[in-house]
């Protein structure tokens, strides 16, 4: 079935397909400031997108966990429908 996609969750999903993202990242590819919310906005379409936490350093050095989110092979397939 085909979803009606707005534009930020159109390019986030194109990104996804590509190779998982940093969630700076898709702030960035998707023209939001709040990628978590455009990605809850897709997990309420019935998507999965896990979030896996990362072990990274800030920019002064403090451990930090940011998230990387990826689709699963089933969002890949249901995404790829959606794009048609």
């Amino acid at each position: 079935m085909k979803k009606s996609l707005n534009p930020r969750q159109t390019r986030a999903i194109r990104a996804l397909k590509n190779a998982p993202q940093m969630r700076e990242n898709l702030d960035e590819i998707a023209g939001c400031s709040n990628s978590p919310e455009l990605i809850a906005s897709l997990r309420r379409m019935h998507l999965e997108i896990p979030c896996e936490r990362v072990e990274r350093f800030d920019r002064d050095g403090n451990a930090c966990r940011p998230g990387l989110y990826q689709l699963t092979r089933e969002d890949k397939a249901i995404v790829g429908d959606w794009l048609k």
